[in-house]
């Protein structure tokens, strides 16, 4: 086999195989092309072309999350129906439209901010100076979690990240025991003296006729920090990688900032912050012309699903006018992202600042490092230059 070459056949190889023999848009591109379902190394069969996805997404009696093995384990992303819609029901009031408007006012003020103190002509990493300190502030602020942890906040995030691609040690144990810890006390103090923040809610809240225990209330307050901050520091640092090799997309959203929500949609699915999800087949299941049988586990890829030839022409081109709303970024079906409503006003908050400030965005000598894994797809720092 020629070298960099790959062998699609089952059992062949795995999803970091291709991604780091191959890069990215050829290893999709070639997906599509030979194996839209493939079987991996590992066993998990993987389903990359967007019908197969969404089916898969839709079906949650024949695909569930609840049968997934892991290291951790966080309620609504591992339950099924009917159990996930009492769940759900639980943070639904916090991340209605009307709630996620009334926020709107105090998010752009936090933007244009972070936005303010950036400066001018210099490399600056733009995850430690916007995209990490915006989502992080606002998923924060709602759960009542005082400034002085915020940083906290994303330390712990991160050893949640990092447990995607590395084995649990004794690092991570302390981080989690710390996490756990301090989240059980802030449940055990609004208990005591509720306020009008996400914690609060989870504390009075009831599953059937039993209030939420301890224990559940601090995993809610870990999917809570991790999806809070995570989905838009990777969607907004995305984009701005984009956008940093596209001066004429930049000029354009100056010139008309209404063309900022396309520009984060085709991110979104450009570059999907989520990059895959995981389902174990509960039965039999027929899927691009293949039998998955009860037990096997599936790999909803995304990232690939979001770039089907057969849905976009040029899909693996960023294009910043294209149609909104198409992609599975979000998840879909009962599974969709409850909070990809806020993530959206966050980063259009973000883009609103820089292009109303800055005439130009280009590359900063420092090459950017990506977050490790195939789970997700975003960047650990970014250096960029804004003029």
């Amino acid at each position: 086999m020629p070298d960099g070459d790959i062998d699609l056949s089952d059992g062949a190889i795995n999803l970091n195989d291709g991604l780091a023999r191959l890069g990215k848009d050829a290893f999709l591109a070639r997906l599509h092309g030979e194996a839209p379902l493939f079987r991996q190394s590992n066993g998990n069969w993987v389903a990359s072309r967007f019908d197969d996805v969404r089916a898969i997404l839709l079906d949650h009696a024949r695909f569930s999350s609840a049968g997934m093995e892991g290291q951790l384990r966080m309620p609504l992303l591992n339950d099924d129906p009917p159990r996930h819609a009492l769940l759900r029901g639980l943070l639904a009031k916090a991340f209605t439209p009307a709630a996620m408007e009334g926020m709107r006012p105090a998010i752009t003020q936090l933007a244009h901010g972070l936005v303010a103190d950036i400066p001018t002509g210099v490399e600056v990493d733009i995850v430690g100076a916007l995209t990490t300190p915006l989502p992080v502030t606002v998923i924060a602020g709602m759960m009542g979690v005082t400034a002085d942890r915020h940083g906290d906040f994303k330390r712990w995030s991160n050893v949640i990240v990092q447990l995607t691609y590395e084995q649990l040690d004794a690092g991570h144990t302390a981080s989690l025991l710390e996490l756990q810890g301090y989240f059980a006390g802030l449940a055990a103090e609004r208990r005591l003296a509720p306020g009008e923040d996400l914690v609060s809610a989870l504390t009075k809240a009831r599953e059937h006729s039993d209030a939420l225990n301890d224990e559940q209330v601090v995993g809610f307050c870990m999917l809570l920090m991790l999806a809070g901050n995570e989905t838009t520091t990777n969607l907004l640092g995305n984009l701005l990688n984009r956008l940093a090799d596209a001066p004429e997309a930049w000029a354009a959203l100056r010139a008309d900032p209404a063309r900022i929500d396309g520009a984060i949609e085709e991110s979104l699915r450009i570059d999907s912050p989520a990059q895959l999800l995981l389902r174990k087949a509960t039965q039999d299941a027929t899927v691009c012309g293949r039998t998955i049988r009860a037990g096997e586990n599936v790999v909803v890829y995304l990232a690939a699903s979001n770039r089907d030839p057969a849905r976009w022409q040029g899909a693996e081109a960023f294009e910043a006018g294209r149609e909104i709303g198409r992609h599975l970024a979000f998840g879909h079906g009962v599974h969709s992202c409850i909070g990809a409503p806020l993530a959206r006003i966050e980063a259009r908050a973000a883009m609103e600042a820089l292009v109303a400030r800055f005439s130009t965005v280009r590359r900063g000598a420092a090459p950017g490092e990506r977050v490790p894994g195939e789970l997700f797809f975003g960047f650990r720092d970014l250096s960029l230059i804004f003029d």
